[in-house]
């Protein structure tokens, strides 16, 4: 519970708050010209209401935030008296110092000496130890004091009134329900055990993805398999690749006439080429002779015998000799000419039969510099080899060891998976070991919501494959500020709980901003059931309104709260606001 805040400083309004409901009015008393000609810009912005509960945050260990920023209140000492446990102390602050004074009732027993100095950390140890039952030594994902106050004094700055569940926009799944699970009363350590695996399981597969992805030249269909089979096969290839040119480089000779043996097959394959060429003339030259031997022959008798005929009528004084004379002179010239080409032929193939044995010993040795050229070669041409070996092996290690991470960061996978699983199973058997913790959020949700709407709301607290959820309905959710109410019901269902397990600060803030989307008739009822159920639960209640809200409360809703206003009213005239001092 919260009794006074005050400042060393005479301008800054202190508060004297009471037990149950408080509220604090925010007024508009100072008018001008400008005012009256354009009501639209009446306000109450920076008279104090945000920035009280700013300091009250600071005070209960937080950062200074907001006005406190300001260099103007940066060296004022702000004082909280409260009751932590059964004991009651007073906390001063100053925002530009790094420790904080402590006083306590003589005889108490607090681990504080009375007016000592102790770090910050300190204090928000003992408030978490004394509140909330935390451990000083909170394990990585844990809740803590910090986190958990905010969920007793939301702020519309950090995005206290845009979700029931979260106290901040950026509030993660596993913060907000490890911090809901202490304050509802649920095994917070099986939530954090859950998350935690989850969130190391995201990064291994991000890493597995980096792994995968190392390989931009591999085809895109070839990264959706397994990334260990992917790897396997890759690692197969190139160790192939790399066992071939060792065998190449094992059977590899030095040859120091490489290059003479280069030269002589060069000269061997053109004396081949010349020995075919004069094989083709040869055999053209065979073939030509033979046709000659078919159609040379002895011209027929008739033929020759017509043709000297006629020829002594034309030249009787020449032709002279009989026809026998020519006829055996014209046979001896055929066969002549036919044991010419006879001859030629029989020439022409023993010089064929010559070349053989030549085109033999020529392939021989041909095949011998071709074998010692495959097998060997210059000493540089080795070195080009064992360069070429290095990089392939270098492939094989890196792939290696791109296999053996890929398989570690797999079995690390399925270990987290089955953590995963184990801890889903944990967090639903402790959801129905603690099922009368779960009804009772349930039943004091749906009272609460049923006061305010004449028909209950639903709290639905779930355990599954994504966590553990707070899932809250309200019986009119197309009506406006059905949001506001949410948190209004939730909100109270937390406190409730807590100050049924003698656990959390005793106090519940809410800021002038949750209200502000409600109509009033559902504003002035909410503010009704703050006052009642606050005194029922034996809690405290705050809230910050302005003025004309108020007024709008009360005329809507026909119902009057000018006994729990406390004083001193905060203005808008320039010495009115929390601080009494203008920052603009």
């Amino acid at each position: 519970m919260l009794h006074r805040l005050s400042a060393n400083n005479s301008s800054f309004k202190a508060f004297a708050f009471r037990n149950g409901f408080n509220i604090i009015v925010a007024d508009r008393r100072f008018e001008t010209e400008i005012e009256d000609k354009e009501p639209q810009r009446r306000t109450r912005n920076g008279v104090g209401k945000s920035s009280l509960i700013d300091v009250i945050h600071f005070l209960l260990g937080g950062k200074p935030e907001g006005a406190l920023t300001s260099e103007i209140v940066s060296e004022w000492t702000y004082h909280l008296t409260l009751d932590v446990g059964d004991e009651r102390f007073t906390v001063e602050r100053c925002p530009a110092e790094t420790k904080l004074l402590i006083e306590t009732d003589i005889g108490t027993s607090s681990p504080f000496r009375s007016g000592s100095e102790i770090p910050n950390s300190a204090w928000t140890n003992f408030l978490g130890a004394t509140w909330f039952k935390l451990s000083p030594n909170r394990p990585p994902g844990g809740a803590s004091f910090r986190q958990l106050i905010t969920y007793f004094t939301r702020r519309r700055r950090d995005g206290g009134y845009d979700d029931p569940i979260r106290t901040f926009r950026a509030q993660t799944n596993s913060v907000s329900e490890a911090n809901l699970a202490v304050l509802f009363g649920i095994d917070a350590e099986i939530v954090r055990r859950f998350y935690k695996a989850k969130n190391s399981l995201k990064q291994i597969q991000v890493a597995q993805k980096a792994l995968r992805d190392i390989d931009k030249s591999s085809p895109a269909g070839s990264r959706r398999i397994d990334l260990e089979a992917q790897l396997s096969a890759m690692m197969a290839a190139a160790t192939l690749a790399r066992d071939q040119l060792r065998a190449r480089i094992d059977a590899f000779n030095v040859l120091p006439i490489f290059r003479e043996l280069e030269q002589e097959l060069a000269s061997l394959n053109q004396r081949g080429r010349d020995l075919s060429d004069e094989d083709v003339l040869d055999s053209e030259a065979l073939d030509a002779n033979k046709n000659a031997l078919e159609t040379e022959g002895v011209v027929r008798g008739p033929q020759l015998e017509k043709l000297f005929t006629e020829a002594q009528l034309v030249f009787p004084a020449v032709i002279n000799r009989r026809y026998e004379e020519v006829y055996q002179f014209h046979q001896k010239l055929i066969e002549n000419r036919r044991t010419q080409l006879q001859n030629e032929n029989s020439s022409i193939l023993r010089r064929i039969q010559e070349r053989q044995p030549q085109r033999e010993a020529l392939e021989i040795r041909r095949r011998q510099i071709i074998t010692a050229l495959k097998t060997g070669g210059p000493a540089d041409e080795l070195l080009r080899l064992r360069d070429e070996l290095s990089n392939k092996e270098g492939v094989v290690r890196v792939l290696e060891a791109r296999l053996i991470e890929a398989r570690s960061l797999e079995q690390q996978a399925e270990d987290l998976q089955q953590e995963i699983e184990e801890a889903v199973r944990a967090l639903r058997q402790d959801r129905r070991e603690r099922s009368s913790i779960i009804d009772q959020a349930s039943r004091i949700f749906s009272e609460i919501s049923e006061r305010l709407y004449e028909s209950p709301g639903q709290l639905a607290i779930s355990a599954s494959e994504q966590g553990l959820r707070f899932l809250p309905t309200m019986p009119s959710s197309q009506s406006a500020g059905i949001m506001s109410m949410q948190i209004f019901c939730f909100d109270f269902t937390m406190a409730a709980l807590c100050q049924s397990r003698g656990l959390g600060p005793g106090f519940l803030l809410h800021d002038s901003h949750l209200f502000e989307p409600v109509d009033g008739r559902q504003f002035a009822r909410s503010l009704r059931l703050g006052a009642e159920y606050s005194q029922e639960i034996g809690i405290q209640y705050i809230v910050t309104l302005n003025s004309d809200e108020l007024m709008r409360a009360e005329l809507e809703g026909k119902d009057s709260f000018s006994e729990f206003v406390i004083k001193p009213v905060l203005s808008d005239e320039p010495d009115g606001g929390l601080f009494g001092v203008r920052f603009d």
